[in-house]
């Protein structure tokens, strides 16, 4: 299934780019709603690990 995103998210999220805004900011924040919005996606699913799984995994 592919991820989407409300279109009115993203119409926000391009609102509150300043005005002299480039065309790399608009994507970096458009990246950035896509990264939170696939890493709330996994909280909901369950894909997550406890803080001390995640201090092993670094350890390693």
């Amino acid at each position: 299934m592919e991820l989407t995103i409300d279109k009115k998210r993203i119409q926000k999220a391009i609102d509150e780019l300043p005005e002299d805004a480039t065309i790399e900011d608009a994507l970096y924040e458009l990246y950035v709603l896509h990264q939170v919005s696939k890493s709330l996606k996994d909280v909901d699913q369950g894909r997550t690990l406890s803080h001390e799984e995640m201090k092993q995994e670094f350890l390693k």
